[in-house]
Formats: C-alpha cells, structure tokens, sequence
C-alpha cells in the first residue's frame, strides 16, 4: 500500500513525493517540494484565492494549469538528462 503524504500534494495536482528532484535530487539541486519553493504561479494563485487544491477554483482548469503542464515534455527531457540512468541508481552513487 502507498501512503501519500498531503504536505507534497502540489496546488496544480503533481506529487513532489514522487519527482526525482524530490526524492534524490542532484549535486546541485535538491527541491524540498513545491509548498516550500520562493515562488510558484500556481501555488501563489490558489493560495491568493483561499484554495489548497487548483481543483476547488471556479476557473479550474486554467490558462496557468495548461501552460504549465504543456511544458511537462521540457521537465522529461530534463529528468532523463540529470537522471540517464534512473533514479534509484543515481541516489545510490551520492
């Protein structure tokens, strides 16, 4: 069974608890989740508006949301650049 932890359920829907930057990180970034990073539009916009979850808002799913996950190939392709050999075995070799 997998239990999620809330705290890393991001406002746009990701799991930080399962992002690579999250879990292994690299030698020069590690992300504590996206609650905790300086600045995040959406996380910005749905705490402005009262909301945990961009779900709840009345304009959900918005222009942020698609522009955001419209640039999730560009996030791949960087995972598979810092990580060429997986997760697991990158976080082995630290």
């Amino acid at each position: 069974m997998v239990v999620l932890d809330e705290k890393l359920v991001a406002p746009c829907g990701l799991y930080c608890g399962w992002c690579p930057y999250y879990v292994a990180g690299t030698r020069e970034f590690k992300c504590g989740g996206c609650l905790t990073r300086e600045k995040c539009v959406i996380r910005d916009c749905a705490f402005e508006k009262g909301l945990r979850l961009c779900t709840y808002c009345n304009q959900f799913p918005c222009k942020k949301l698609y522009n955001m996950y419209t640039k999730m190939n560009k996030f791949f392709d960087e995972v598979k650049k810092d990580f060429p050999e997986g997760v697991i075995s990158y976080s082995s070799r630290k």
